[in-house]
């Protein structure tokens, strides 16, 4: 047995003789060369960044880019500003009647903003005291429901009216669209765009400026070739203008 136990010994030395390596690396810390007076680090060379042309302020009209130049980046310390507000539900009620000759968002008879003002930040006075005014989801969320529905009712008005008396397409025929106007029938198009951002926004639009209905112009073209009807883009225009910040925030 004494046998048996030193043979054993003697295979486990031999198995972790073979284990070790013949060589074993070279740890020692090998001190630092010593720098001589006005000698540096060497460093590895670098490629240079390529170079970026600067950034330039431009605006995209047509597919092409227009400069206006430079601009302050830092506020004007003597300017005054405040913080944008949104309107209050009731105040949308109103300038939503007022823009569309009297129309509202309604299911029947009843009036859906009505219905949904407590959801829409208006307080009950038992659990809440102030109306909540930020342009949350919520709000726009419903605010689109409700542009929509409004436009297609007033669009779908218009139709029924003489060119005079409508609301919103007022300065050309509906029927008409971009790609088959001629050039009278093309500035009729711009006038009413400026005309409808004025009635539902209040921003004026000079004749010459075309930025201010170049995005409403494609809006319009678009939505008229995708559906094949000029009305869907007259409603699509309308529905555009008041559901942007410029409609419900002051």
């Amino acid at each position: 047995m004494r046998a048996l136990r030193l043979l054993s010994l003697l295979a486990c030395g031999l198995w972790l003789g073979a284990c070790v390596p013949s060589e074993a690396p070279d740890v020692s810390n090998e001190p630092a060369p010593q720098l001589g007076e006005g000698e540096e680090v060497p460093i590895a060379e670098v490629e240079p960044i390529y170079e970026l042309p600067p950034p330039v302020d431009h605006a995209v009209s047509e597919g092409e880019r227009e400069s206006f130049g430079p601009a302050d980046l830092a506020p004007d310390p003597n300017a005054s500003s405040r913080k944008f507000r949104r309107l209050t539900i009731d105040q949308l009620q109103a300038s939503i009647r007022m823009v569309t000759g009297g129309l509202y968002w309604r299911n029947g008879n009843n009036d859906e903003f009505e219905r949904l003002k407590t959801t829409l930040g208006v307080p009950n006075y038992l659990d809440t005291t102030n109306e909540d005014l930020d342009a949350s989801l919520v709000f726009q969320k419903f605010l689109g429901d409700g542009v929509r529905t409004i436009c297609t009712e007033a669009i779908e008005n218009d139709k029924l009216m003489e060119q005079g008396d409508r609301i919103m397409v007022r300065h050309v025929d509906l029927g008409l669209s971009w790609e088959d106007a001629d050039e009278q029938g093309r500035a009729a198009i711009d006038a009413n765009l400026r005309y409808m951002k004025l009635r539902i926004t209040g921003q004026y639009v000079a004749p010459d400026d075309e930025l201010g209905v170049a995005r409403l112009r494609w809006l319009l073209r678009s939505v008229t070739r995708a559906t094949g009807d000029t009305s869907r883009g007259w409603r699509a225009v309308c529905v555009g203008l008041m559901s942007s910040p410029e409609f419900y925030l002051y």
